[in-house]
């Protein structure tokens, strides 16, 4: 895609502008947010002046030491262990692919589950502060284990080649090719789950508990200062964004900057021979993952040695929506609160994916624009969301708009990051012939640019529902009390573990629905393309 040459200042290298330019916009943002804070000019003060929310900050500054240790530690701890077990299954999944197609299943649920859901179960299951450690680890064991699967499968073939052709075996090729060539992503991974583990610690500091910046936040929202609630999610915020940035200085070290992770499943192995036997096997390995997420469950529930009025089975979920003599007042009541969750989730996320593609497309039309904004875009990634939420409330209220903006807000960014990739890979061949006949912007857009990244429009769309549903659940918990967020809180507060489970089981199987539609219409456009 040409562009017109900027005009460049005289003595300054390209990084050293690109500082000035993201520098420049800083300032701009922070004296026009001190502007509109100081004068109450949005949402009737709402949003604080940085100078207010420094004030508050500092005036209760010896609260925050406590706060932030007990959240990083329990970040910390999820980080490690969230994080060694993804490694050591993606690198199983590689020794042995059958192990991949047999534990998906399980992981699709585990990615699609959002932790509001599962912060009451693992409350009830675990003592403190395993609920907490638990909650990070199942946000940052998706990136992780996505991210080693992609560099242990793109390793370069002709020295893999080089290893088996001396003898050498799939394990022996794993040490010394894949696991080195894998290392660019594996740190891409970590530094995407950095945040997210900051995320889990503090909605499980939600469950209970004496210190956290989740404890502070819930306990202060009481208070009606806008001002100490920004302070809170900002410190948040800055904790998530300095874990980020460490990372991200390990990854310039390594020399892997340049790299972005879609956070997709690899594909499987593609089956040869009929479409009949094609279909067979793929319900084959559908039912033999099924019955080990079954397992996991039941194994769960084992580990746990709680009785099942507590920890309830496949058995005793299937009765309570089934045969109960409960069952079809509480399938009524999901209904109804499933679908006043599913209007902004649909609409957030939609929202959210056309925000994304828009400026996906605006950055790679004008790249001078995205190297200034891609900062910016970044720090939204490092903003826990249930910080963010009831600052969102400040401004938009305590309605339906609330659980909508947090929505956008949460899909946004993976959104953007995977349309981006799609964009960036456009194939030369097609562009270097529009670029012979100087065909401007918007010919190469949409005649090979936009096409290309149609996929991965699709696969945002697989990314974007679990944060939706995430969003619109910590929202409605938090601000609204509706929909099935506010249907959980009642949960919890009768200690109804029956419908604990029952709104667990109708989110998982709502998300893995639209998981496998999106999945289908990608695999029909690439199987276009072929």
């Amino acid at each position: 895609m040409t562009t017109a040459a900027p005009r460049t200042m005289p003595g300054l290298s390209r990084t050293a502008r690109h500082r000035i330019r993201v520098a420049a916009i800083t300032l701009v943002v922070l004296a026009a947010w001190e502007v509109l804070g100081r004068f109450g000019l949005v949402a009737g003060g709402a949003l604080p002046a940085p100078s207010a929310i420094l004030e508050a900050w500092w005036a209760d500054w010896e609260e925050y030491p406590r706060h932030i240790l007990a959240t990083v530690g329990t970040a910390a701890a999820g980080f490690a262990i969230g994080n060694g077990v993804a490694i050591v299954i993606a690198i199983a999944t590689q020794l042995v692919p059958a192990i991949d197609r047999l534990i998906r299943p399980l992981v699709v649920v585990l990615f699609c589950l959002p932790v509001v859901v599962a912060a009451p179960i693992l409350g009830i299951a675990f003592d403190d502060p395993w609920p907490k450690i638990a909650l990070a680890v199942l946000l940052v064991f998706f990136p992780t284990l996505i991210a080693t699967q992609v560099g242990l499968r793109g390793a370069p073939g002709d020295a893999v080649s080089v290893v088996r052709s001396a003898g050498g075996g799939a394990l022996r090729a794993l040490f010394l090719v894949r696991l080195r060539a894998a290392v660019p992503e594996i740190l891409s991974g970590l530094q995407i789950s950095a945040p997210a583990a900051v995320l889990g610690a503090i909605l499980g500091e939600f469950i209970g508990g004496r210190w956290g910046l989740g404890i502070y936040l819930v306990g202060s929202i009481s208070s009606g200062n806008p001002a100490i609630i920004w302070a809170i999610g900002l410190t948040a915020t800055a904790l998530s964004a300095i874990l980020y940035g460490v990372l991200g200085l390990v990854r310039l070290w390594y020399g892997s900057t340049e790299k972005l992770l879609t956070l997709d499943l690899p594909s499987t192995r593609r089956v040869a021979g009929s479409a009949l036997r094609k279909a067979l096997e793929r319900v084959g390995w559908l039912i033999a993952g099924l019955a080990v997420l079954i397992g996991a469950w039941y194994a769960f529930i084992a580990s746990t040695g709680l009785p099942v009025t507590l920890m309830n089975s496949p058995t005793e979920v299937f009765n309570t929506l089934v045969t109960s003599d409960r069952a079809p007042e509480l399938r009524a009541e999901l209904g109804e609160a499933f679908l006043s969750s599913l209007s902004p989730a649909v609409i957030g996320s939609a929202a959210g994916i056309l925000f994304a593609f828009v400026l996906a497309t605006l950055f790679a039309t004008f790249p001078s624009i995205g190297a200034s904004a891609m900062p910016f875009a970044f720090i939204s990634q490092t903003v826990p969301l249930v910080a963010l939420a009831p600052l969102i409330a400040l401004a938009f209220g305590r309605g339906p708009a609330t659980v909508v903006a947090v929505t956008v807000s949460v899909t946004f960014f993976p959104s953007l990051v995977t349309i981006m990739q799609g964009l960036a890979g456009a194939p030369s061949g097609p562009l270097d012939v529009l670029r012979s006949v100087n065909a401007g912007r918007f010919a190469v857009l949409s005649k090979v640019v936009v096409p290309n990244a149609v996929p991965h429009l699709l696969a945002s769309v697989r990314l974007a529902v679990p944060r939706a549903l995430t969003g619109v659940l910590i929202a409605e918990q938090l601000i609204t009390g509706t929909g099935l967020g506010g249907l959980l809180s009642q949960a919890r507060g009768y200690l109804d573990y029956r419908l604990m489970w029952a709104i667990a089981v109708v989110v998982a199987v709502f998300s893995l629905i639209v998981y496998g539609l999106a999945q289908l219409a990608e695999d029909g456009v690439l199987k276009r393309r072929r």
